[in-house]
């Protein structure tokens, strides 16, 4: 099937070589204004109880704290985390947001490049005679890339941006500030996100599957007589695993809710920290909730919660970066980007060392 031919080797090799403790290192990258920063704040929040103690770790040391400011230089915050049994060494890494007016192709680039080097550490360690073993896992493997919700569609930049991103690492698209919209707003939205990256522009963001005349054929599927959108094409084709794939049943219900939805917690002005909100200000809640502060923002009209799976998505892409798509994510970097990183450089020095060959050669012919 469409996806055994995408992940089998992930879905193998994730399971057979799962170690006591995974690594997942997340980047957030958008223009600026978008929600990155409260983003890092509201998870690490929402995420407090299930973190190891003593294992938080930051570059910056108001990463937590203060009022948030933009956001001028990278910073990463590091947690372990426990969950269902297994620990994962979890890092976010913040990016300054793309401005309006300023040269986005040289932000993209030192991103890129930031990527690309953790790549050439894994490189440089595999050529030498003895390995560190206790070298850490630096990849990227995942970048939240975060969309504008008061557009119509990809822009432009975002168009560009993606798909540079999505060349060497395995992105997500994710609304920020979904607050700002209605239900209606959200549905309408998220179609037109999907429509431009699987449909119009088919940028290969995570869960993309290049689908193929013989796979629609094979599947019984009829493009020609079909108005099936892509993403719902795919999400068809992954549906023939269902009950045999856990990894088919995960990339179904994340490419059902792309891309994800999240708000941030209403923080104190002062203080920057969480406002308190208690349960009896909020919408109906879910059933079987705990009476204890909540994180949310507070209307006129009601309170939104940022954990309630009604109003936003931060507990699905919790689960979605710490789940099931946690091994695939890191197996997919490495056996997909990594692999294909490693290849063009081992070509690029081949080229070299035969250039390099024929100059002294030319140059012993003249003598």
């Amino acid at each position: 099937m469409l996806y055994n031919a995408y992940s089998q080797e992930l879905n193998g090799q994730a399971r057979s070589r799962k170690e006591p403790i995974s690594y997942l290192n997340v980047m957030l990258i958008g223009r600026s204004g978008t929600g990155k920063t409260s983003f890092l704040r509201t998870f690490y929040e929402q995420a407090k109880q299930s973190i190891i103690q003593g294992t938080l770790k930051t570059s910056k040391p108001s990463a937590l704290s203060d009022t948030i400011c933009a956001t001028e230089e990278l910073y990463s915050i590091s947690m372990h985390i426990e969950e269902n049994g297994e620990r994962t060494v979890l890092t976010i890494i913040d990016t300054p947001g793309f401005v309006h007016g300023f040269a986005i192709d040289e932000q993209v680039h030192y991103l890129s490049k930031y990527i690309d080097h953790q790549y050439e550490r894994t490189l440089v360690e595999e050529t030498k005679l003895r390995r560190d073993a206790k070298a850490l896992d630096t990849h990227i493997h995942a970048c939240l890339y975060f969309l504008e919700p008061s557009t119509t569609g990809l822009s432009d930049a975002d168009r560009y941006v993606l798909r540079v991103l999505s060349s060497r690492v395995n992105v997500l698209p994710v609304l920020g500030k979904a607050d700002t919209l209605s239900l209606n707003q959200r549905q309408v939205l998220k179609k037109a996100y999907r429509n431009d990256i699987f449909d119009q522009l088919q940028i290969p963001v995570y869960g993309y599957l290049r689908v193929s005349e013989g796979d629609n054929q094979e599947d019984g599927i009829d493009r020609s007589e079909s108005t099936m959108e892509e993403c719902d094409t795919i999400i068809e084709m992954l549906r023939e695993d269902w009950d045999e794939d856990a990894g088919a049943r995960a990339m179904v219900e994340y490419l059902e809710s792309m891309p994800l939805t999240l708000m941030a917690f209403e923080e104190d002005p002062e203080t920057g920290r969480p406002l308190l909100i208690t349960r009896e200000e909020t919408l109906p809640a879910p059933k079987h909730a705990e009476h204890k502060p909540i994180l949310g923002r507070r209307y006129p009209w009601a309170v939104v919660e940022c954990c309630n799976p009604e109003h936003c998505d931060l507990e699905k892409l919790k689960a979605t970066l710490l789940g099931e798509h946690r091994d695939m994510l890191r197996m997919d970097t490495f056996e997909r980007f990594y692999e294909r990183y490693r290849t063009e450089r081992l070509l690029d020095r081949r080229v070299d060392r035969l250039v390099a060959a024929e100059s002294k050669s030319s140059m012993h012919t003249k003598v």
